[in-house]
């Protein structure tokens, strides 16, 4: 059986990233935020900084995923399977004749060796040709992370194989770069990939600097209530948008219900009060960052505001004004700007008291992100 993936709180957080802008006049944001926040100590916070080292293997990491980028996948038909081939597959799995939830898949591409179904699954079809109906009976492991329901219990896949490739790789060498980047050598591009990386590990440091700091603000100031009527509008609107999103999942088989599991919850009643308190702890920070604002005098001219929604406009080939206030709330530009202007104050005055270089031996968040680009 195939390792299930798990939705955890995609559903719930993809919802919540879109439009927390809040709603209402943005010229009386301040004043009004003001009677539901005391502000604590801001200025001479103090924090660390820890900057990961790179590893020659996170850099060696990004060479193979250059190169293996590069492969080329042709398909073979005079032959049996063998260790290493990519086979499509089309399989039902059973336990005691019947078909069970995730056991079925059809077109399905599978390296051989890649261990992505339980053992046994992928050795067993070693030997078999094109076009033959394998059955394989196999056990779950005990314990099973994925279903442990299924732990140590007696399953049987019926395998179809419709056709199998082999991936060439091709060698690293100083041409193959230079073909494919624009570095000259192997060196010179090694060299690129290692200062990106020392570049996004500096980016992740003062990301985290960021929120160590105003997290400390945060704790210093007391929050005495929210505008209730702000309060609904939120949560009606991050509601709303979950339910939408999670319907978008059901073409991939998952439930309205397996969604609400996925997310930590049985029931409604019970992800509203999630969204609720998720989007208070939105508002105790824009409230904090508004009353902030207020007391040093940090204003928000028009030509700030209309310079980001521009930028956006560009950025996601949008036409009019309009769609981009629409689509992102009333106040959202204004409230970013007031953010990084904050930000920058409380960076400013905040207290450095400790820098220091971290070395690990496998730093899989940096090579996730250096992946992507």
């Amino acid at each position: 059986m195939m390792k299930k993936q798990k939705i955890g709180a995609v559903v719930l957080a993809g919802a919540m990233l879109l439009g927390l802008s809040g709603c209402g006049a943005a010229a009386n944001k301040a004043k009004a935020y003001s009677k539901y926040v005391e502000l604590g100590k801001y200025k001479g916070i103090e924090y660390t900084k820890t900057v990961t080292e790179i590893s020659d293997e996170q850099v060696q990491s990004q060479l193979d995923n250059f190169v293996d980028g590069l492969a080329e996948t042709e398909e073979v038909k005079d032959r049996a399977v063998e260790d290493g081939d990519i086979v499509n597959i089309d399989f039902v799995g059973t336990m005691d004749g019947e078909a069970f939830d995730g056991g079925t898949g059809e077109g399905y591409d599978l390296t051989i060796g890649s261990g992505n179904f339980i053992a046994g699954f992928e050795d067993g079809l070693i030997g078999h040709n094109i076009g033959e109906k394998v059955s394989l009976d196999l056990q779950f492991p005990d314990p099973y992370e994925n279903d442990p329901d299924k732990a140590g219990e007696d399953v049987n896949f019926a395998v179809t194989i419709n056709s199998i490739s082999v991936k060439t790789t091709p060698e690293l060498t100083d041409a193959l770069v230079k073909d494919n980047t624009e570095y000259d050598t192997i060196e010179a591009y090694r060299n690129s990939i290692r200062e990106n990386l020392e570049k996004q590990a500096e980016s992740s440091a003062d990301s985290q600097v960021e929120t160590d700091i105003f997290n400390k603000v945060l704790e210093n100031c007391k929050i005495t209530g929210y505008d209730e009527s702000e309060v609904k509008k939120l949560v009606d609107a991050q509601f709303s948008q979950f339910k939408q999103t999670a319907e978008s999942y059901e073409a991939y088989g998952y439930t309205y219900e397996a969604i609400l599991e996925a997310n930590g919850y049985t029931t409604e009643d019970e992800l509203k009060e999630g969204i609720t308190e998720y989007c208070k702890s939105y508002l105790d920070q824009k409230m904090v960052l508004y009353c902030i604002a207020r007391e040093e005098g940090i204003k928000v001219t028009s030509d700030e505001t209309d310079a980001l929604v521009q930028e956006y406009m560009e950025n996601y080939g949008v036409e009019n004004e309009e769609e981009v206030y629409e689509y992102f709330g009333d106040d959202y530009f204004e409230y970013r700007i007031i953010s990084d202007k904050v930000m920058e104050l409380l960076k400013k005055e905040a207290v450095l008291v400790d820098s220091t270089e971290e070395t690990t031996e496998d730093n899989a968040t940096s090579e996730e992100a250096a992946s992507e680009e």
